[in-house]
């Protein structure tokens, strides 16, 4: 799931999307948290991802018309996205900078 990187831990939103979170866990030995039900505050990062990536997937749409390759470009733009609140740094280059990421894949 991670791709060749490692996380110390991930927060997950309560979807059945992440009904798997212990596989998770145990493949990867990282804590998973989950954000209380109705607490949007607690998730701010997680609904500010979904607002990016409805640019490129709107709400409704059939996923099965998009690739792996195309998904992975998304999220591959998403994360390399210079942001303000960031100092103008991408999330994937802060992440590797805190040790947040401790190793990444050059793709």
């Amino acid at each position: 799931m991670l791709s060749g990187k490692q996380a110390h831990t991930l927060s997950l939103d309560n979807g059945i999307e992440n009904k798997q979170h212990a596989d998770i866990t145990k493949a990867n030995s990282v804590q998973v948290f989950f954000c209380d039900p109705y607490s949007s505050w607690q998730k701010g990062g997680v609904e500010n991802a979904n607002k990016m990536l409805r640019r490129y997937l709107p709400k409704g749409c059939d996923l099965s018309k998009f690739t792996q390759a195309q998904v992975d470009s998304f999220v591959n733009l998403i994360n390399n996205k210079p942001r303000r609140c960031l100092g103008y740094k991408s999330s994937l280059q802060l992440a590797t900078e805190k040790r947040v990421i401790l190793n990444q894949l050059v793709s």
